[in-house]
């Protein structure tokens, strides 16, 4: 595998699933949570729809998916 394609098909997906995962550091602690939590399952569409097909996305989502329900958790004992 080339740079190209591993840039194209891990780094940059990875990048971006970071992104989205920041967007729910602070959700449930502020009032406008249920804005968060739209734009973070928003954007999750959006990555899925960027890379149609690609199976080391369908498990970053899966992953967004757990670490959503994880940081849900811990954002609710602050």
């Amino acid at each position: 595998m080339n740079d190209e394609t591993f840039k194209s098909k891990y780094y940059n997906p990875f990048l971006e699933t970071w992104k989205i995962l920041k967007l729910i550091q602070y959700a449930d602690q502020t009032s406008d949570s249920d804005a968060q939590w739209q734009r973070y399952m928003k954007e999750i569409d959006r990555l899925r729809a960027t890379y149609p097909g690609n199976h080391f996305v369908e498990r970053l989502i899966r992953l967004l998916y757990d670490a959503g329900d994880v940081i849900k958790e811990e954002n609710r004992k602050t």
